[in-house]
């Protein structure tokens, strides 16, 4: 009798702690089927969520992904991005030049890209910031925080869960104005991106 009380203790506390995570997330923009969540604890400020449902096979949204030379067709904001190196199937470097707006300097740095597979099926990409393999350029500035989680589920043959977790610390100093652009607009415009060109890719292959 004690044993199954105090697992239907625990259920309830695993259920609490679910529902307290969400709870600190507000859904700030809603648009073609994107969602986009941000935090409300002031330490995960540089945080965003989305979640998105797309026509398009997990597997063609990996290609896209994966491809250096797409990376200015969907990432917001990206004048330019080309392939560094790859040291293996599953990890490639690439380097990127962000435009940003007005009266900021662009921002630019080396990302790390690696790809994983999950038991299920899943595929998850983490693209994380490599500062120390950065060049030095006067006229750019390189991000003190920028990784992004994107999780691809599948949910049917030609129907995909597009889950995204959004850090962006740009640095310097950033007008109150340009935050929520900054915070916002940049995930949530490059999910949209990820979607096109992720459409068009399919169209190319029929």
């Amino acid at each position: 009798m004690a044993h199954k009380l105090i697992k239907y203790l625990a259920l309830i506390g695993l259920s609490l702690i679910t529902t307290l995570s969400w709870a600190s997330w507000d859904l700030v923009k809603e648009s073609h089927n994107v969602k986009l969540f941000r935090s409300t604890a002031e330490s995960d400020q540089f945080t965003s969520r989305i979640e998105a449902e797309v026509n398009v096979s997990i597997e063609t949204l990996k290609e896209v992904i994966e491809d250096p030379n797409a990376c200015d067709m969907w990432l917001f904001r990206c004048q330019t991005a080309h392939h560094i190196s790859k040291t293996d199937d599953d990890h490639l470097y690439l380097y990127y030049i962000r435009d940003y707006p007005f009266p900021l300097k662009d921002r630019h740095g080396v990302l790390q890209l690696q790809t994983t597979q999950e038991t299920n099926g899943e595929f998850v990409l983490t693209f994380q910031l490599r500062q120390s393999m950065t060049p030095e350029e006067s006229t750019l500035i390189v991000p003190e925080l920028f990784s992004a989680q994107i999780r691809l589920v599948r949910l049917d043959e030609n129907r995909s869960k597009i889950y995204l977790e959004h850090q962006l610390n740009p640095g310097g100093t950033i007008p109150n104005w340009l935050k929520k652009s900054i915070h916002e607009e940049f995930p949530f415009n490059s999910v949209l991106g990820l979607i096109e060109s992720a459409q068009s890719k399919r169209l190319e292959h029929h």
